[in-house]
């Protein structure tokens, strides 16, 4: 691994959202929903640079998820690593300089991460029904994330982007 100025970035962020995750998370949920920051932070990470980001650090961060909540161990590692890899490909081929395209990629990947781990954990035995765990765990907590995505999205776009110099400058037109 090379120690450039983009890598740094990137783990130096990804430790912010695990302690985010640890301390800020637990003490703003709603009810049954919790923001995932770490989740957040993958999607915008792999948003901001879509050639740069490896599966290392998404699959690290959900294992490290999974080791701190009470689901089963491995499966946030693996839908992150897939959500990482398909918010990546899809914003390298829709990417049209507006903010809509990230933002729209962003929340369409949130939500089926959750929707999906909601699935799994239903499969496994959560002793809620279907649609309790969709409608009061996997459809807030997708809210909540997409919301910490659009804080991040911002920041992440402009510290990541000193390491693109093939891609132009990536400051997102607002209308």
């Amino acid at each position: 691994m090379n120690l450039t100025r983009e890598n740094i970035v990137v783990a130096a962020g990804a430790l912010v959202a695990l302690v985010l995750q640890v301390v800020v998370a637990p003490n703003i949920a709603l009810f049954s929903a919790q923001p995932n920051f770490l989740l957040a932070y993958v999607l915008v990470a792999a948003i901001a640079n879509p050639h740069g980001e490896g599966p290392v650090m998404p699959f690290l961060l959900g294992l490290a998820y999974d080791l701190l909540g009470t689901g089963p161990v491995g499966g946030m590692a693996l839908l992150f690593v897939l959500a990482s890899f398909a918010a990546s490909r899809a914003f390298a081929v829709l990417d049209n300089d507006t903010l809509f395209m990230p933002l729209t990629i962003l929340a369409v990947a949130a939500f089926a991460v959750e929707m999906i781990y909601g699935a799994l954990l239903v499969a496994l035995g959560l002793p809620a029904g279907p649609l309790d765990a969709f409608l009061y765990r996997a459809l807030p907590c997708a809210l909540y994330d997409c919301v910490v995505g659009l804080v991040l999205y911002p920041l992440a776009a402009r510290l990541l982007a000193g390491g693109a110099q093939d891609r132009g400058p990536r400051t997102p037109r607002l209308r």
